[in-house]
């Protein structure tokens, strides 16, 4: 899976926050961008990070928001440079994520992979250089490499749910053991309103034919985050448990939007 697919699943818990801000209080650029952004004024928003980053140079948040703005409207290299620039400053692990995933998209691997193998020395606690590697491995066709640094993602934080979930989808993918069946549950227990993490789940039970479990976690998943994907693979799995009436009536919902 490659990196700018995977960091979705890590800026889940690490992207911007809007915060309400009481008229009466005057505002700090920062706390103006965030006001910005919520109201969909992102010109402005860019405008006031960087009235922000003159105030207040060492600002690893404002710097940060501005990258995604601009890598939002396609300007790759100048967010490129603000992520180095916060790394310079200190070791912030958004832009760390952000920084790998743009050089894998412009084909850098050699640098995606140098700056993670530093972050595991620089952020020991943290579990996502370790797993963003792991994916790297995996789409070299390491497998060996893949599964030990899934496996030290883990490790290096127990209580990541992103590490069991990626580990329970890499054995999934590899139909190894029990396909992820426990380290998919560890993700859930740890994760709860994660919805790919109930979708892998889902899968793993399918596969394993534990049909209505299966179902159950399909359905957690999808009220989540309603998912033609996850409710044609409900679909699936209601056939298999021999409820067809209720399946036809979902295959029509999904006929309905079709092109």
């Amino acid at each position: 899976m490659p990196l700018f697919i995977m960091k979705g699943l890590l800026c889940a818990m690490l992207s911007i926050v809007c915060m309400h801000i009481s008229p009466a209080l005057a505002e700090t650029p920062f706390e103006s961008s965030l006001r910005l952004i919520a109201n969909g004024q992102i010109t402005e928003a860019r405008r006031a990070l960087k009235s922000e980053l003159r105030m207040r140079p060492h600002h690893l948040e404002a710097r940060y928001n501005l990258a995604l703005l601009l890598e939002d409207i396609d300007h790759q290299q100048d967010a490129l440079m603000l992520y180095k620039e916060n790394l310079s400053i200190g070791w912030h692990l958004p832009s760390l994520v952000n920084l790998a995933a743009l050089f894998e998209r412009q084909g850098e691997i050699a640098l995606a992979r140098s700056w993670l193998e530093r972050a595991t020395k620089q952020l020991s606690d943290e579990a996502a250089p370790w797993y963003l590697l792991a994916a790297m491995a995996e789409k070299e066709g390491d497998k060996q490499r893949a599964r030990s640094y899934y496996h030290k993602a883990t490790k290096v934080d127990a209580l990541n749910g992103f590490a069991w979930f990626h580990l329970a989808a890499f054995k999934f993918r590899q139909q190894s053991g029990d396909y992820g069946s426990k380290d998919a549950a560890k993700a859930i227990r740890l994760l709860p309103r994660c919805a790919p993490c109930w979708k892998t789940y889902g899968d793993i039970l399918q596969v394993r034919k534990k049909h209505q479990q299966a179902l159950l976690a399909y359905q957690q998943s999808f009220a989540i985050n309603p998912t033609d994907m996850t409710r044609e693979h409900m679909i699936v799995t209601l056939r298999s448990l021999g409820e067809h009436q209720r399946a036809d009536a979902m295959q029509r919902i999904v006929d309905i939007g079709k092109p």
